[in-house]
């Protein structure tokens, strides 16, 4: 498989497909939005492609430990490369999260899960993996994770907005109830594109329901918000 070299965030350089799954603003406002972890804590990234969300967190949160699954061969192989190439101690593993062993592992699971049910599916089986519930469900990743995460545990996810209320009742019915909520959207004025949520195992209380973040202005360039992230890698709340 044909890969580029590039730059992320123009100051990280990293390995990613020339053709099919390739790294968005996704990765970035997901990454952005992991809040500082106490030192020792253990982070679990399910789907980590080609490595990019892990590689961000690991240059922000220094005093933590990493481990990332992939199913996919050849973008575990990227992965693979890219902590070589930024020196990571990251326990990476190829197969299925669902076949992960052990329980009540991991303070923080982060996932960039697949986006789609059904539609249109790529005929580049990478990218069709990776956009649709082709190997993995939304219910599946959630029971697991479940299961993986210790008492408190937090789980970060980026997820359409027009599947929410399914997030949302799949979490509540496997013990991960709704931690705090930020909807993104392309322009203001129009309907929310994404959320990015994270859940709490065996939380009790209410829902924080964060300021919206506004990705371009009216003349399509990044608001303030977005270049801050693109400078600091964070989004702060």
């Amino acid at each position: 498989m044909t890969r580029v070299k590039e730059e992320l965030l123009c100051r990280y350089p990293f390995y990613q497909p020339v053709e099919g799954y390739r790294y968005s603003i996704d990765a970035l406002l997901l990454s952005g939005f992991v809040k500082e972890p106490k030192a020792g804590a253990s982070f679990l990234e399910i789907g980590t492609g080609s490595g990019i969300i892990t590689l961000l967190l690991s240059k922000r949160f220094t005093k933590v430990s990493f481990h990332a699954v992939e199913i996919q061969e050849e973008l575990y192989l990227i992965a693979r490369d890219n902590f070589l190439l930024h020196d990571l101690k990251v326990d990476l593993e190829l197969g299925d999260y669902r076949e992960l062993e052990g329980q009540d592992l991991y303070e923080y699971i982060v996932a960039n899960p697949p986006f789609f049910k059904d539609g249109n599916i790529s005929q580049n089986t990478m990218e069709a993996i990776a956009r649709h519930e082709v190997k993995s469900t939304l219910d599946q990743l959630i029971e697991k994770s479940k299961k993986l995460l210790k008492t408190g545990g937090f789980l970060y996810l980026i997820y359409p907005a027009k599947r929410l209320g399914e997030l949302f009742g799949q979490m509540e019915a496997k013990g991960i109830r709704p931690y705090a909520l930020k909807v993104v959207y392309a322009k203001e004025g129009r309907e929310g594109e994404l959320v990015l949520v994270v859940g709490k195992k065996n939380y009790r209380g209410a829902l924080r329901v964060l300021a919206p973040l506004v990705i371009y202005d009216q003349e399509n360039s990044y608001l303030e918000e977005v270049v801050k992230l693109y400078k600091e890698g964070v989004l702060h709340w």
